[in-house]
Formats: structure tokens, C-alpha cells, sequence
């Protein structure tokens, strides 16, 4: 049986998101228009009509000139009315037709380019979502949501436009040089003498186009970045309470301003070059008057003639052709320059996800779950491109990354600036030479077991295993018997429940956070749920009860309501397995003791996990696993462990002994 685990091309994943590998970036653009051609397959029957559209209007649109030529040469000289009405009437019929070929292309045409939009940008978000923990806590949000907005956005007009485009342009462009040849080779040789000179500059500007678009998307990731951060309800609050509004205001300043400059360096790149095209197509039949009129005077020896009826059907479709032609050299550094974009894309979506469901996965119902627990000898190690890039630099240069020292990362003066640090676990280690094991334990069915130690040392990622966030190197984690790498992370997740120290609540209203453990809870669930959390009561005070919006991220709320919320919320979930992580801390007493009541009832009949930093709130544990350095140092009950001269005494002695009250001398 094949188990989901670690992917090799993480390292060079990240290398290429931090912009420190220029090799794997040229090696994904190879291929990258191929790519982007094969987002359209599932609508090939929908572009197979507008091309043939396409066609047929590009047909039609050369069938006036020549119906014009024919009442200049032969039906108005020799007054022949009831062919001229017959040509005008075809004429008419004609513009109709492909008024309305171009109105049911352009529909068809758009809903294709949207719809391929809508499916670009729900893969990149369904496969966000299968990238492991690690992923995100490299990744600032706001270059995440540049990716799948500002760059899918910025795809649109390619999407959309280009293939009918391109198709129709050229299909004018080469019927048209079919007509004009027809008509005169002579003058076809003057109007098209110089295209291959325009379209060597065009991919010339393409290219220059392309990389400043990159530049000019990667500016805009940095200023969406540090807008998400500093307008967050966190980063007001951070910049009100020391003072920074102003270097903040300055910093964003910076970003605009450098967002502005590259994006008209992007515009102006080759404006000169095609006005210099649009110049000389715009005087191409001049330069064909004057050619066929002095073959008409006989200036230029020709052994055939040129009417004047073929020079006006001629230049009719000089513009028909000339301009089509703009067009797609236009079209073409359009194209090259959004390929930058796809780039982008495309490197989140080869970004492969460390954690994968099996093969062959084992089925566990959810109503025979028991909830055994059980670690064996289990190791885990954070992977060198999964520290914080700050961190990794320092390592590089010789420094600790802990120090932080030694090692200088892209600062102003190389062209970057320095960025903060990536959001990081407080017990997930900066150092890279933290290995978390070998832990064994079991926790059976019903019972509390308690996971303590000093910050950093491994009790989180304990917690993180536990819940497949990673996946251990060695060893196994079982629940009933099945390893977690055998079961769907679905299923997984039914079985466990998580309440943090930050529980994150939506910017939507009471009622649809509580669903979010249970989307068909019932109204009598939830009260029922919110009345098990402590919570009830405060919930039909508010304004509008279980319908109050409760803000971002719940700020609206106080830190002890958030919490007994999302206990509120694990208990519609009802998982068999049960993990606390420092769900209390940091809380006044009231909620404390509110939320230690409500965890109670949460854990009865559950087998709990919880890891604490307050001694006070795992007395009653089973048992109790004392943590230090990535190892279990000692294991027992509260009484047990205090009778020891051991490090849970330690511990215990610092929080209720040797407490120093503020404002106290020594």
C-alpha cells in the first residue's frame, strides 16, 4: 500500500518562489505556452465554432471589395442598373451577416476565455489547499493572493480575446494577401515589403515586454503583501500602539512608486516601435496610389494594365490586411509578456504537496472510531526549506540562525528589502538541527494525556503529527491500529478536533462559524452546542444574536469568547479524538474557568491530547509526558512527577513557587 509522505521537489520549489534560482525558472517557462493551450481542451467544440465563424467572416469581408471593383469598372459605366441594385443589395446582405457571425463569435469567444479564467483559478486554489503546513509558513498571504486574483486577473485579456484573434486576424490577413496578389503582385511588393522587419522588432519588444511584466507582477505581489499585513486588524493595532503609521505610509510609498515606475516602463516598452508601424500603415495607400497611378501613366513600364477600379479595391483591402496585421504584432508581445504570468501560476501549481492521500486507503467509520492513540518511535525533522528564509540565509552565511547573525539577507541596498519574518509556530524551531524523537506513548480511549515542557521543545509539533500536518520520518502514529498515513486526510480530519490558542474565526456571523464544524447543524444543535461551550448566554445578548457578525479573524469578540466558540464549534464537530492545543492561555481567570468547564464536557467520552504550558490545567491527566529537546524526559501522573527532583518539578516549582510579583525588589 502506497502512503502519502514527503515530496523531493519542495527545495527547489522554494528556491524558485524566493527568487534564488534563475534555472528552474527558465526551465518552467519551456513549455509554458503549451501549457496554457491545454487549459482550453475541455471547450475545443466551443473554439472549434468560432473559428469556423472567424473563417466565415474573414471570407465575407472580401467580398465587398471586389463586388467593388466591379461596379467601378463594369456596372456603373455601363449603367447597368439592375446589377448595381443586386450588387448593393449583396453588399448590404453581406455587412449584415458578418455583423452578426461577429456578435455570436465575440459571445462564444468571451464565455470560453472567462470560463477557462474560472478553471485556472479554482485549480490554483484546490491545490493551495493540498499543500502541507510548510508551504504557508514560507509564503507571506499577501503574494498568495496576488497569485490567485491580481495574476489570474491580469490573464484575461489573453484568455478571452486572443485565440479569436488571432485566428481572425489571420485568417484577413492571409486571405486578403491571397486577393491582393490576385489583383496585382506589383503592388502587393510595395504594401508588404517591410512586414518582415516590423515582425523581427515585435519579438524583440515581446521579450522585453515579458520580463518587465514579471518584474511588474512580482511589484505588485510585494504591495498586496504589505497591504494585507497593515491593514489587518493585527497591523493597525501594531502601528497605532508603537506610533508607525507614518513609516508605514512611507514603506507603502516606496512599494507604489515602485509598482508605478516599472509598469510605465512595461507600457512605454516599444509604444515608439508601433507607432512607427501604425504610421506606415496608415500611409501604405498613398504609396499604392502613387505606385499604380504612375503604371497608369505609363512611368513604369508593365506589360499588364491597372485599372482604377482595381487600385480602390486594392486599397480596400490594403486596410483590411495592413491593420489585421498591426494587429497581431500587437497581439504577439501580448502573448509574450502574459507568459510571465502563467509563469507565476504555473510554479505554484508544480509545487508538489508533501502530504498525499493513499493509494489504497483504509476505511475507518466514523461511529466505530474508538480513539487509540498510539506514537511509535517516532522522529521528525523540519526540512531545510521549510525554516524562515531569514533563517535559512543566516545558516548559509555561517550564522546561528537563532543569533541571526553573521549573514546578510536582500536588503535596500540589493535591490529588495528586508521582509518580516514568515509566521511562525511558537514551538516550531528556528534551528535546523531540532529532530523531535523517537516519542512513543499511547493515549486510550476516554483519557487526558498531557504534553509539557519549556517553549521549543517539540510539543506543537508533537501535535502537528498527530493531526498530519507533517509526516514523521520514522516511526508510525496509529489510531485504532490503522496508521494516519493509511486513512484519507478527510476522513482524518472527522476524527480529530483542534482547539488552539488562536482560534480563527471567520468575518461572517456567529451562527456560520458554528457550522463550520457541522454545515446541516440545526439551530437547536448549535444552541445546544453553544450552551455545552459557556457561550449561550452571551451569544442572544448580542445585537443580533446568533446572526452578529463577529468581525475579522472575531477580533469583535473578546479572547475568552473566541475560544468558547470554537469549542463550540468541535463540539458539533464531535471528533472521537480530541487535541488542546494551550487552549487556555493567556485568558483572564473568569474566561479560564469558563472555558475549563466547557472543555470538560468537550473532552467527556474523548480521547484528549492537550498540550499545555499551565501546569494548573493538566493536573488531572492520565498521564503526563514532560518534554524537553525534541524528547520525552519523563512520563507519569502530576503526583508522581512531583515526588521526582525532575524537570516537571522544575517546572511546577517556577509556576507556583517562585513567582515574582511586579514592582518587587531584590
Amino acid at each position: 500500500m502506497m502512503r502519502g509522505g514527503h515530496g523531493n521537489g519542495v527545495g527547489m520549489n522554494a528556491s524558485i518562489l524566493d527568487g534564488t534560482s534563475d534555472a528552474p525558472r527558465r526551465k518552467l517557462r519551456q513549455g509554458t505556452l503549451r501549457r496554457v493551450l491545454r487549459l482550453y481542451e475541455p471547450y475545443r467544440w466551443q473554439l472549434t465554432t468560432v473559428i469556423v465563424l472567424v473563417l466565415v467572416t474573414a471570407g465575407l469581408g472580401i467580398v465587398t471589395p471586389l463586388l467593388i471593383k466591379r461596379l467601378i469598372d463594369d456596372t456603373i459605366p455601363n449603367n447597368n442598373r439592375s446589377e448595381l441594385v443586386w450588387l448593393v443589395g449583396i453588399m448590404i446582405g453581406v455587412t449584415a451577416a458578418s455583423g452578426a457571425f461577429n456578435l455570436l463569435q465575440a459571445y462564444l469567444n468571451t464565455g470560453v476565455g472567462l470560463s477557462v479564467m474560472r478553471d485556472l483559478r479554482r485549480r490554483v486554489y484546490s491545490h493551495l489547499q493540498k499543500l502541507s503546513l510548510s508551504f504557508f509558513t514560507r509564503t507571506r498571504t499577501g503574494d498568495i493572493q496576488s497569485r490567485v486574483s491580481n495574476d489570474v486577473a491580469s490573464t484575461e485579456l489573453v484568455l478571452t480575446d486572443t485565440i479569436s484573434n488571432v485566428v481572425s486576424n489571420s485568417a484577413v490577413v492571409i486571405s486578403s494577401v491571397i486577393a491582393m496578389l490576385l489583383l496585382s503582385w506589383q503592388l502587393s511588393l510595395v504594401s508588404l515589403a517591410v512586414v518582415p522587419i516590423f515582425a523581427f522588432f515585435t519579438v524583440r519588444v515581446g521579450r522585453k515586454r515579458r520580463r518587465l511584466t514579471g518584474e511588474s507582477q512580482r511589484a505588485l505581489s510585494e504591495l498586496t503583501a504589505r497591504t494585507g499585513e497593515t491593514l489587518s486588524v493585527s497591523g493597525v493595532m501594531l502601528a497605532k500602539t508603537f506610533g508607525r503609521e507614518q513609516e508605514q505610509m512611507e514603506r507603502f510609498e516606496a512599494d507604489n512608486d515602485r509598482l508605478t515606475e516599472i509598469s510605465i516602463r512595461r507600457q512605454m516598452t516599444g509604444r515608439s516601435f508601433f507607432v512607427v508601424v501604425q504610421t506606415f500603415f496608415t500611409m501604405a495607400p498613398a504609396l499604392v496610389w502613387l505606385a499604380g497611378g504612375l503604371i497608369i501613366a505609363g512611368a513604369v513600364p508593365d506589360e499588364s494594365t491597372v485599372t482604377i477600379g482595381e487600385i480602390v479595391a486594392f486599397t480596400t483591402i490594403q486596410v483590411r490586411v495592413l491593420f489585421p496585421l498591426s494587429g497581431l504584432l500587437n497581439r504577439g508581445v501580448d502573448v509574450t509578456s502574459s507568459l510571465a504570468l502563467f509563469d507565476r501560476i504555473f510554479e505554484y501549481l508544480d509545487i508538489p504537496p508533501r502530504i498525499n492521500d493513499p493509494e489504497q486507503p483504509v476505511e475507518l467509520p466514523l461511529d466505530r472510531v474508538r480513539g487509540d492513540v498510539r506514537f511509535a518511535d517516532v522522529t521528525f525533522r523540519y526540512p531545510a526549506d521549510e525554516l524562515p528564509r531569514a533563517a535559512a540565509a543566516a545558516m548559509q552565511n555561517g550564522a546561528s540562525p537563532a543569533s541571526g547573525r553573521g549573514g546578510r539577507g536582500r536588503g535596500p541596498e540589493d535591490g529588495g528589502e528586508r521582509q518580516p519574518s514568515e509566521r511562525q509556530s511558537i514551538d516550531e524551531p528556528l534551528d535546523a538541527s531540532f529532530r523531535l524523537g523517537p516519542v512513543s506513548f499511547e493515549a486510550k480511549p476516554g483519557t487526558l494525556t498531557a504534553l509539557v515542557g519549556p517553549s521549543g521543545s517539540g510539543k506543537t509539533t508533537t501535535g502537528y503529527l498527530l493531526s498530519r500536518l507533517y509526516d514523521p520520518d520514522t516511526g508510525s502514529i496509529k489510531i485504532d491500529g490503522v496508521d494516519i498515513r493509511d486513512l484519507r486526510q478527510r476522513d482524518l480530519a472527522r476524527m480529530i478536533g483542534v482547539v488552539s490558542q488562536d482560534s480563527f474565526l471567520l468575518h461572517t456571523s456567529v451562527k456560520e462559524n458554528l457550522r463550520y464544524g457541522k454545515p446541516d447543524a440545526t439551530d437547536g444543535e448549535l444552541v445546544r452546542a453553544a450552551e455545552a461551550a459557556q457561550i449561550h448566554d452571551t451569544i442572544a445578548a448580542m445585537p443580533h444574536g446568533y446572526d452578529t457578525i463577529v468581525g475579522e479573524r472575531g477580533y469583535r469578540l473578546s479572547g475568552g469568547e473566541r475560544q468558547r466558540i470554537a469549542i463550540a464549534r468541535v463540539m458539533l464537530k464531535d471528533p472521537r479524538v480530541l487535541l488542546l492545543d494551550e487552549a487556555t492561555s493567556s485568558l483572564d481567570t473568569l474566561s479560564e474557568r469558563l472555558i475549563q468547564q466547557a472543555l470538560s464536557r468537550l473532552m467527556e467520552g474523548r480521547t484528549t491530547v492537550a498540550i499545555a504550558h499551565r501546569l494548573s490545567t493538566v493536573i488531572a491527566a492520565q498521564q503526563i509526558l514532560v518534554m524537553e529537546g525534541g524528547k520525552v524526559l519523563e512520563r507519569g501522573t502530576h503526583a508522581a512527577l512531583l515526588e521526582s527532583s525532575g524537570l516537571y518539578r522544575r517546572l511546577y516549582e517556577e509556576q507556583f513557587i517562585a513567582v515574582p510579583t511586579l514592582g518587587a525588589t531584590t
